[in-house]
C-alpha cells in the first residue's frame, strides 16, 4: 500500500500533479530521474519530458518509457527555462513542479504532497532535499523560513532552507506570473518563488525529504557556479513593486561581496587575470562591501590555519 493510499477511495479524491522534466544530453542520468517519478505509482500524475534535441542516447531512453509519459518531445529550444515553460503550457494539474534530468524524487513524495495539499489547498508545499554526489549524501536541507523577506534580503536570512526540487506550487498561480523568466538561466526558480510569495501564497512545510539534488561535474550548479552567484541580485533588483525594502547601497554591497567571492574562486582555479578583474568590479560596485568580504574571507582562512593540526606543535602551540 502506498503512502496515504488508504485515505483515498478513487483517483478523483487526489489532486492532479503535473511534473515536467527538462533534459538535454544527460542520457547517463535521465533514466534514473524518469524511474523515480514513474515509480511513485501516483494515480493522478501527469508526466511531461521536454528534451532540447539531445545528441546522446537520451531519446532512446525516453522512448523506453513513452507509454507511461503523457507527453514528450525532443527538439531544439532556448534553454532550460524555455523547456520548463513549454512543459507548463501542456500541464493540466493543480500542482506543479519540475524535476531536472539529473535529480530524483524520493519514494512516496507525491503521496505526501497530495496529502498536504488536500489538508491546505492552493498553497506551496515544501519539503526537505538530500544533496548528493558520487560519494553519497553530504547534506540534507530542511524546508523552513520561506518568507518573502528571507528570499529578498537573503544575506540576513535566519533559519532559511529551500530547494526547488522539493517545492510544489499551484499551477494556476505559476501561470498568473507568466511561468518562469526565460532570460534567467540560473535563478529562474528563485525569481519565481519571490513572485509567488508576493501574491501572498502560504507555505505548507513537510518534515520529510521529497527529492534528491545531484551535484556532478557538468551540472549547472557546479560547472557554472560563478554565474549563479552573480545573477541573483540583478534578478531580484529588476522586480517591480517589491514590497520588501532594500536600499540601492544594500544591493550594491551584496553584489560587491559576490564579485569578491567569485574572484576568489577564479584565483583558486588559476584564473588570476579574471580574478583581478572581478575584484576590481567589486570595488567599483561598492568598495565597502568588497573590502568587508575580503576581510571576512582572510579572517576565516587564518582561523582555519591556526586551528589546523598541521599548524600546531605536539604541545598544542601555534607554529604560525
Amino acid at each position: 500500500m502506498k503512502i496515504g493510499e488508504s485515505k483515498y477511495n478513487s483517483r478523483a479524491d487526489l489532486p492532479r500533479i503535473s511534473i515536467v522534466t527538462p533534459s538535454f544530453n544527460q542520457g547517463e542520468l535521465v533514466e534514473e530521474t524518469i524511474r523515480s517519478i514513474l515509480l511513485q505509482d501516483y494515480p493522478n500524475l501527469q508526466y511531461i519530458v521536454i528534451d532540447g534535441g539531445s545528441s546522446d542516447n537520451s531519446v532512446e531512453i525516453i522512448k523506453k518509457y513513452a507509454t507511461r509519459i503523457d507527453y514528450w518531445v525532443s527538439e531544439k529550444d532556448r534553454g532550460q527555462s524555455h523547456a520548463i515553460n513549454k512543459g507548463i503550457a501542456r500541464c493540466t494539474g493543480e500542482i506543479f513542479n519540475w524535476i531536472n534530468s539529473d535529480d530524483l524524487l524520493m519514494p512516496g513524495a507525491l503521496w505526501a504532497v497530495a496529502e498536504a495539499w488536500n489538508h491546505k489547498p492552493d498553497c506551496i508545499v515544501a519539503g526537505g532535499t538530500e544533496l548528493f554526489n558520487e560519494a553519497g549524501t553530504f547534506e540534507v536541507v530542511e524546508a523552513k523560513g520561506q518568507t518573502l523577506t528571507n528570499f529578498v534580503r537573503f544575506w540576513e536570512a535566519q533559519d532559511f532552507g529551500w530547494c526547488q526540487q522539493s517545492t510544489f506550487i499551484p499551477l494556476k498561480e505559476l501561470r498568473a506570473i507568466g511561468g518562469v523568466r526565460e532570460d534567467l538561466h540560473f535563478v529562474m526558480d528563485y525569481h519565481m518563488m519571490v513572485k509567488l510569495l508576493m501574491r501572498g501564497l502560504p507555505v505548507s512545510y513537510l518534515h520529510r525529504t521529497l527529492s534528491r539534488f545531484r551535484f556532478h561535474a557538468v551540472s549547472k550548479t557546479v560547472a557554472l557556479k560563478e554565474d549563479f552567484r552573480l545573477q541573483r541580485v540583478p534578478a531580484l533588483r529588476s522586480i517591480e513593486n517589491l514590497p520588501v525594502a532594500v536600499e540601492d547601497w544594500e544591493w550594491d554591497a551584496e553584489q560587491a561581496r559576490r564579485f569578491v567571492d567569485v574572484a576568489r574562486h577564479a584565483w583558486r582555479q588559476g584564473g588570476y587575470g579574471r580574478a583581478v578583474r572581478l575584484f576590481g568590479r567589486g570595488l567599483e560596485t561598492n568598495a565597502a562591501g568588497a573590502i568587508s568580504e575580503t576581510w571576512r574571507r582572510l579572517t576565516e582562512m587564518l582561523r582555519r590555519r591556526m586551528t589546523s593540526p598541521v599548524c600546531r606543535s605536539e604541545h598544542g602551540e601555534s607554529l604560525l
